[in-house]
């Protein structure tokens, strides 16, 4: 019988509870058939890796999980080792007459190889047993043609699934737009999973994916939708919610997919229900829902508040030199500024001209934050959020619609369900700092 967590909540694997869409999953089914590449986005825990798991297995392909130390040379060494292909540094030692000896590095793939056909791992085709023979090549690591030609070797034709792209920086995202395009055309598969809402990202980066890529957004989860997901749930755990209990789920989740499973899972465990009931089972007990939702605000809030009050600090402190001006502290006074967003417009978007024109409302030198500032500050939101180890990311800055967008879903059931004045109080001021130490954060 499937237990609670198989069914409800937030994990790698899809639950039970999984709900295909055709705005969807028909379009990702559509796009496996393609040659191009896939990008999948939308807000932390809205279904984008249960998505791309239902379809295109982890275990199966090539996956690889990105960190903002990630390098681009660090994707293909791991996309080659996934294809049993060994990489192997050679030191060379080179002179000419009158110049010193200059030690140069190669590359070389080692590559399972017999004189007949051969599968991925060195395996000859039709035996069970692995050939000891291997083959010596050199070549780019940074060169796609050569990543494929490798991979051509093995013949592997495995997806290479790329998590959390958000986390690499945009001269990296920029790097792979323009490797992904020769990939495409070389007919090596990406899938790529990103927290962002707004389209086209990397044909930002470079135009010419705009016919090379397909873009499957997860959001917006419809309200039917929530329902459909609570039904297959019930099912599987043969209980039924009160119709005011699945009403309140779906309200209290503003719109996150992760809450809804969350808060159903929660509701379960509060009422008993840890794995399918023998006899169908009704809850319908608010109180249950009421401590569900104390419990999700206090787990998402110990997050949140934390990671504001990191991004209101700025970067870190050093020590002023002299005649360098006081900093302006712009972390500080944008997270005020969210904080004192009426909830409705942070849902749709906060724009650029209205943020500059609230800090400037509340900022202790106005005149003194020029565009350029807040430029610099939005720019670099993700880096900021980055550095400070913010995983996933809230926030998410739109260069093409100027927008600041909110891109992990449970930050809405935080906001709805914490006193943000109160958080506002908390925030450290910088102007109580000595002026020798305060941090430059622009």
């Amino acid at each position: 019988m499937p237990k609670l967590e198989e069914v409800f909540g937030v994990r790698k694997e899809p639950v039970l509870s999984y709900l295909s869409r055709n705005h969807v999953d028909s379009i990702f089914q559509d796009a496996l058939q393609t040659d191009r590449q896939i990008i999948v986005y939308g807000s932390s825990k809205q279904g984008k890796t249960s998505l791309v798991e239902r379809y295109v297995p982890y275990k199966d392909n090539i996956s690889i999980s990105c960190s903002p130390k990630t390098e681009v040379t660090d994707i293909y060494k791991s996309i080659l080792r996934q294809v049993n292909i060994e990489i192997v540094t050679e030191s060379e030692t080179k002179s000419s007459v009158g110049a010193e000896a200059s030690l140069i590095a190669k590359v070389k793939a080692r590559i399972p190889f017999i004189g007949g056909e051969v599968e991925a791992g060195g395996k000859l085709k039709g035996s069970s047993e692995e050939s000891d023979h291997i083959k010596t090549i050199e070549f780019n690591l940074a060169l796609p043609q050569d990543i494929f030609e490798l991979l051509k070797k093995v013949k592997s034709n495995k997806f290479v699934i790329l998590e959390n792209f958000h986390y690499l920086d945009d001269a990296l995202q920029k790097q792979l737009s323009f490797d992904l395009r020769t990939f495409q055309e070389l007919g090596v598969r990406f899938v790529i999973l990103g927290v962002w809402r707004e389209k086209n990202r990397l044909a930002q980066f470079n135009g010419d994916l705009l016919d090379r890529v397909v873009e499957i957004p997860v959001e917006p989860w419809q309200g039917a939708e929530f329902e459909k997901v609570l039904e297959i749930g019930e099912e599987k755990l043969n209980i039924k919610f009160s119709q005011q209990i699945t009403k309140e789920i779906i309200e209290k989740a503003f719109d996150s997919i992760g809450v809804v499973q969350e808060l159903a899972k929660a509701v379960c465990q509060n009422e008993g229900v840890l794995e399918t009931q023998k006899y169908l089972r009704e809850l319908s007990n608010l109180s249950a829902l009421n401590k569900a939702v104390s419990t999700k605000t206090d787990d998402y809030s110990a997050r949140h508040i934390r990671a504001l009050e990191d991004i209101a600090k700025g970067q870190k402190a050093t020590k002023l030199k002299e005649g360098q001006p006081a900093p302006l502290f712009l972390p500080h006074y944008l997270i005020r500024t969210i904080l004192s967003t009426d909830f409705d417009n942070i849902v749709k978007g906060i724009k650029r001209q209205q943020l500059e024109d609230q800090i400037k409302k509340m900022h202790h030198r106005p005149d003194d934050v020029r565009p350029s500032d807040m430029s610099n500050l939005l720019y670099n939101l993700s880096k900021m959020q980055n550095d400070k180890g913010i995983t996933p990311p809230i926030f998410d800055f739109d260069k093409v619609h100027q927008e600041l967008k909110i891109i992990d879903s449970t930050f809405y059931f935080f906001l709805r369900n914490t006193n943000t004045k109160s958080i506002i109080t908390r925030l450290a001021s910088p102007l109580e700092e000595s002026e020798d130490t305060y941090a430059s954060c622009v």
